[in-house]
């Protein structure tokens, strides 16, 4: 009889689990990336099919010697104004499907190996190379974790989750010009079996009437500017499925905005299942 049989049976019934909920989680990304890509597709449709029947129009005056100045700067103003929509639309279109190629990359097979981590390491690695990025110069990081805490994760879940909430602090926590600057503290305590990460800014914060909905698919507050409201849903996917936790988050206007969830040995927790 072979003495390992349960524990292999136990790590083969963890890895379909978690393959289930990484198939779960892009399936729905993708589902509302369909869903919300429609939108400015559609859009370009309609501004080039129009763009060309003003083409075809502006042609067959040209040819027949009707042409007058009034009517070609009625065209060019109307072709200027299309052409800019459908380049909004398509930088949109652009924008959401390179957020969901990043989230396919980051569930690829090197993204879920475990292993152990060094959070005091891995965080600090984390801040270091984001402070390096040009587009970052107005955040700054702030740190408060001891050394000595390690449990077996996935490292490069973890990043991605630091990242979506670093991406999402630029992005929602200045407000309307109203700061110039967020810190960002990221630190770590004791909590049962494991530690407790919490990802902390002091940037606007986020009104009660719709802190609730900030973790669903596609809401934001900033769709006119470009975002597409994936981020913070793509954390709490990562953070109940891939971490095994759940999501903890406040927020009062002017107080910023923070988030918190559990680091544990996933691999003790995976064999205590069987």
């Amino acid at each position: 009889m072979n003495k390992n049989a349960p524990e292999e049976h136990s790590e083969s019934a963890s890895s379909e689990q978690m393959n289930a909920a990484k198939i779960d989680t892009v399936s729905g990304i993708v589902a509302g990336v369909s869903h919300e890509i429609n939108t400015p597709l559609g859009v370009n449709i309609g501004n080039c099919t129009l763009l060309i029947e003003l083409l075809n129009e502006i042609s067959e005056k040209y040819k027949s010697g009707s042409l007058d100045a009034e009517s070609f700067t009625e065209f060019l103003a109307t072709a200027t104004d299309l052409s800019s929509s459908m380049l909004k639309n398509m930088r949109r279109a652009s924008k959401l499907l390179s957020t969901f190629k990043q989230v396919a990359v980051k569930n690829a097979d090197e993204a879920t190996l475990l292993e152990p981590v060094d959070i005091a390491e891995l965080v600090n690695e984390f801040a270091a190379a984001y402070s390096g990025n040009g587009e970052a110069s107005a955040i700054s990081f702030n740190v408060m974790i001891p050394p000595g805490a390690v449990v077996v994760s996935y490292p490069a879940v973890i990043i991605q989750i630091l990242t979506a909430l670093t991406s999402n602090t630029l992005a929602h926590g200045f407000g309307l010009a109203a700061k110039s600057h967020c810190e960002i503290t990221i630190s770590l305590a004791p909590a049962g079996d494991g530690y407790q990460l919490t990802f902390a800014d002091d940037g606007v914060g986020v009104s009660s009437d719709i802190l609730n909905k900030v973790f669903d698919p596609f809401f934001t507050t900033r769709r006119g500017a470009g975002n597409a409201g994936l981020g913070l849903s793509i954390v709490h996917n990562l953070v109940k499925q891939m971490l095994q936790s759940d999501v903890y988050f406040d927020s009062q206007p002017d107080k910023g905005f923070s988030v918190a969830f559990k680091l544990h040995n996933l691999a003790r927790s995976e064999g205590a299942q069987s």
